[in-house]
Formats: structure tokens, C-alpha cells, sequence
């Protein structure tokens, strides 16, 4: 760990001795359920087909364009 992060996770540690309990208790909740979190079966094939060097996104250049094609899609 270097000295600038350990710096901001004394820093970040002082800022929750300082909370509330009840709030505190809420940030424990929120990075407990960061450390348990499991992608869905779509996010993981994503994640394959990236590794994998797949691109299977469109890059649009237009805003228009893309909300056009979202609620195409949705309309679909």
C-alpha cells in the first residue's frame, strides 16, 4: 500500500468513527454488499466477450441515434 493510500483510509477511517451509529451501520451494509455481490449470467458473458476481445457494442456519435435504437428496442 503506498503513502497516499494509506493516507485516505486513515482518512476514510476517522470519517466513520465520526458517523452515527445507525449511519455507520448502513456504510458497513452497503460495503458488505459490495464484497458478496455475484454478476448475473448476462454480465458475465459480457465480461467473457471482453476478455475474449469481442466488441459486441454499437458506438454511437449522434445522442438522437442512440435513443432512437433504446426505445426501438424496447418498443420490440
Amino acid at each position: 500500500m503506498t503513502v497516499a493510500q494509506l493516507t485516505v483510509k486513515e482518512d476514510l477511517c476517522r470519517r466513520i468513527l465520526d458517523l452515527p451509529v445507525d449511519s455507520a451501520m448502513r456504510v458497513l451494509e452497503f460495503v458488505n454488499g459490495l464484497e458478496e455481490h455475484e454478476p448475473n449470467e448476462e454480465t458475465i458473458e459480457v465480461l467473457e466477450d471482453s476478455e475474449a476481445g469481442l466488441n459486441l457494442s454499437r458506438v454511437y456519435d449522434d445522442v438522437e441515434e442512440m435513443l432512437s435504437d433504446l426505445l426501438d428496442s424496447a418498443n420490440a
